[in-house]
């Protein structure tokens, strides 16, 4: 199941349909409309996360005091339905609620891709709570993924506070779309946007809640500093996070981020002695972050980050491509924006490289590439990439590009290309 975000002459952009796979990559000049799609998908998400869903469609059955709820393909497109009536009338407040201002926008509408075969099932069954003495009656709700009749995914609840069977078959509907919207079985995939300024404001979101301007920056921003202010890292992190954990800090810090109190200090591998933040390389400020969203206790699984190459050499882009990789895989949904053509390559290569291990598997080129099979997208892992392209009266024109197999080349990334002929027509004509 796939959410699609579609939108409609929303400020500069002309038109967009962003299906938000696991990674989703944004390309394109700069003040080409980016970031603000990034942050209204980021609004937007936050939006439905809490909508009331609804019951029509579902289909209900019972099956030894089990209330069991079907939710298929007619229950999705109901959602939509409703979902999308929604944001018809409510578009603008929500825009305003995300940036602060008002912003045009003629549609924003979204769509539940499923496969034709995808369908969940809910059992709610009450029981008596043993632990409360068995006075307690609570639900057990049990919520399955099925594809092609095969069963997926699971995730459980249980709810201690009830008022009738309706508040059971609510929780279990809301579970079914907690799943769709995080995109894996969670009650709750946490997000978090990290803006293309994230060094100069992880310096100074003390001051920010200081001095009480909350009003001055942008929901996904806001949420950042709060991120920060609140941060508290998990000491037993999982496996896949202290994996992507060891690879950020071996391959890109080369040392650690730690806290101290309320303080964060960079500590080199070779030095081996704390250097307090304020003080660290303009990388150590922009590859904070990352660590803190990895190592936090409040676990994040959606990541946008904005500018995702910043501060980085040509050769740590491809450590950080690496990196955004393994973050896929290991479970966390990717979006991220640039306008480096080093950073796009180096993406591209990794795509390439993934269609070919689908084919047949190269250990032999990956050793020769100094890669390993990490670093190539898992086979159930989908990318998609969009080009951002300014055109006429300042509109931009959002391209979703194809991923190009015969022959094989990846993704086309029209506006690098041309860049880089001028460049070389530029290099050509002064030393000629």
């Amino acid at each position: 199941m796939v959410l699609h975000i579609m939108i409609k002459n929303f400020g500069k952009i002309e038109s967009a349909d962003i299906a938000l796979h696991d990674l989703v990559v944004f390309v394109g000049n700069n003040n080409s409309g980016k970031t603000m799609v990034m942050q209204l998908i980021y609004g937007i998400r936050e939006k439905l996360s809490s909508f009331p869903v609804t019951d029509l469609r579902v289909k209900k059955s019972d099956l030894n005091g089990q209330c069991l709820l079907r939710c298929d393909q007619d229950w999705f497109r109901e959602m939509e339905t409703c979902i999308n009536e929604y944001l018809a009338v409510h578009k603008s407040q929500i825009i305003e609620s995300i940036f602060g201002t008002l912003i045009s926008a003629e549609e924003i509408k979204i769509a539940l891709e499923a496969v034709e075969s995808e369908y969940f099932v809910s059992s709610v069954s009450a029981y008596r709570n043993r632990e409360a003495g068995g006075q307690k009656t609570e639900f057990n709700i049990d919520t399955r993924r099925y594809v092609h009749g095969e069963n997926v995914k699971s995730y459980n609840c249980r709810i201690s506070e009830w008022n009738g069977l309706e508040d059971g078959t609510q929780m279990a509907l809301q579970a079914v779309w907690s799943i769709i919207l995080s995109g894996k079985i969670a009650a709750d995939a946490g997000q978090i946007f990290l803006p293309a300024a994230r060094s100069g404001l992880q310096l100074l979101y003390r001051q920010y809640f200081a001095g009480g301007a909350e009003g001055s920056f942008v929901t996904p921003i806001k949420d950042f500093l709060r991120f920060l202010q609140l941060y508290a890292e998990e000491r037993q992190p999982e496996e896949g996070r202290k994996g992507l954990l060891e690879f950020g800090e071996e391959h890109l810090l080369q040392g650690k981020v730690t806290q101290i109190g309320d303080e964060t200090f960079y500590v080199d591998r070779q030095v081996g002695r704390p250097v307090s933040l304020h003080i660290a390389s303009s990388m150590i400020h922009e590859l904070t972050p990352f660590i803190k969203v990895l190592s936090a206790a409040r676990k994040i699984d959606w990541l946008y980050c904005d500018e995702v190459e910043n501060s980085l050499h040509p050769l740590l882009q491809r450590e950080m491509a690496r990196w955004l990789i393994r973050m896929v895989n290991a479970g966390m949904h990717v979006i991220v924006s640039s306008h480096s053509d080093t950073m796009a390559s180096r993406l591209n290569n990794l795509f390439m490289l993934t269609y070919m291990n689908g084919k047949k598997a190269n250990f032999e080129l990956l050793s020769e590439l100094d890669l390993k099979e990490a670093d190539l997208l898992h086979s159930d892992r989908r990318a998609h990439v969009y080009e951002f392209r300014s055109g006429n009266q300042g509109k931009t024109a959002v391209e979703k590009l194809e991923f190009i197999s015969h022959p094989l080349m990846g993704y086309d990334f029209q506006l690098f290309g041309s860049n880089l002929d001028k460049l070389y027509d530029e290099a050509d004509k002064i030393t000629r």
